[in-house]
């Protein structure tokens, strides 16, 4: 039994099957992934802003391993042959009797390679780090320059997306650069954070009165928002966008979180696909047409019934997708049917930085310091770690008194 990706999907399908007694009866369960670590992605964007670091959002899998009853593997997935049930990677062929698909997205470019090579990602750990080097690295900079022209372009920075990602890191950028960062740098008061989405509205998932509450609050913070607004080019210090009054050219940093696709290694895979490249599976999340593989979180396209449109690509989804894949392969080993998947995604939260957060559970918006304690609250209690957990809120706790880490690899 294998497990391809060790995200949230990946890594509850194997703790189910490694809490099963399945391993008892000797079946062999294994977690391949390219990193040797999970990472808790929703609290990338306070690792971006220097509250947290790379050790307050990653666990070894070995650790998870040891606990969860799974073997692990670190490797590249290399392709895969599914009517021979085998899986290329870069440590060798392995052959299985299920598999499930866990592999997540990559930032998704549109085929504009210059924006890919121009653009800071934001999907991983080490996309994170790097914007925060580069916001530290452009600080010392700017510290020295005695032309506020020149300083304000060192400190420009645009966000492409506004989605969730793409508001949360908006907002932890802005205020590092306007609170946090001008107690010890001087100059800093040119600095601007720019975010960008070619849609008429933020958060197209969340309700639209919540949603435009977060608009006008990241206004009224000062980030600047650009609706109906797409980027076309960028290059070394420079974004060219296209919106309601033609285009323009900016000056700064372009972080991106525009989209995502599946990863690059399935577009070998010869599977049923589905509008966007994500893999078609039935309702038991079994890929169709393929015996013994089940494809879930962000590579799936499993419609909700309710709706007829895909599931959102959230972690709480992709929990419970993997839950549901790794139950069915118990399911099948044991002589019983797979049951048909289905999630009622009750709440959406999404941070706006300094004490300010947007909920949305059963439709009740909430907004304010309350939703900031639910926010602080959700992602604690689904920290994966005790250790993770304590050492997060410690952190924050110290951060306040003796402020956040800003060193960069400059």
């Amino acid at each position: 039994m294998v497990v391809l990706g060790g995200g949230f999907a990946g890594l509850y399908a194997a703790a189910y099957l490694g809490r099963s007694d399945l391993p008892e009866r000797g079946v062999d369960l294994l977690l391949v992934s390219a990193r040797n670590y999970f990472t808790f992605t929703p609290l990338l964007a306070e690792v971006a802003a220097g509250a947290l670091g790379r050790e307050h959002v990653t666990v070894a899998y070995r650790t998870l391993a040891r606990h969860y009853r799974f073997r692990f593997l670190q490797a590249e997935v290399e392709g895969f042959e599914p009517g021979e049930r085998l899986i290329a990677t870069s440590r060798g062929p392995i052959l299985y009797d299920h598999a499930i698909l866990a592999l997540g997205a990559e930032p998704q470019y549109f085929g504009n390679d210059a924006l890919r090579a121009a653009s800071l990602p934001f999907t991983t750990v080490e996309h994170a780090l790097k914007i925060r080097d580069c916001l530290v690295q452009r600080a010392e900079r700017a510290a020295t320059v005695p032309d506020p022209k020149a300083r304000a372009g060192l400190l420009s920075f645009v966000v492409a997306g506004g989605g969730p990602a793409g508001v949360e890191v908006a907002s932890e950028i802005r205020h590092l650069l306007r609170d946090v960062l001008p107690r010890y740098y001087e100059g800093l008061d040119v600095a601007t954070v720019t975010l960008i989405d070619s849609g008429d509205r933020l958060l197209a998932g969340f309700d639209q009165r919540l949603a435009e509450r977060g608009l006008g609050l990241l206004r009224a913070r000062g980030t600047q928002v650009q609706l109906n607004t797409r980027v076309l080019d960028a290059g070394d210090g420079w974004i060219e966008v296209e919106g309601s009054s033609g285009r323009e050219t900016m000056a700064g940093v372009l972080i991106w979180t525009a989209g995502t696709r599946p990863a690059g290694v399935l577009g070998g895979l010869d599977v049923p696909r589905v509008k966007g490249g994500y893999i078609a599976v039935d309702q038991t999340l079994r890929v169709e047409q393929t015996p013994g593989l089940y494809a879930i979180g962000d590579i799936s396209g499993v419609p909700d019934p309710r709706t007829g449109r895909p599931y959102p690509r959230v972690a709480p989804i992709a929990i419970s997708q993997g839950i549901r894949a790794a139950a069915n392969v118990e399911n099948e080993l044991n002589g019983r049917a797979p049951e048909p998947y289905a999630a009622f995604h009750a709440g959406k939260i999404v941070s706006l930085g300094d004490g300010q957060a947007l909920v949305d559970i059963l439709g009740l918006p909430i907004t304010g310091r309350a939703a900031w304690s639910i926010y602080r609250a959700a992602y604690l209690l689904k920290l994966v770690g005790t250790k993770n957990k304590i050492r997060v809120a410690s952190t924050l706790a110290l951060n306040r008194l003796f402020g956040r880490d800003l060193t960069c690899e400059c």
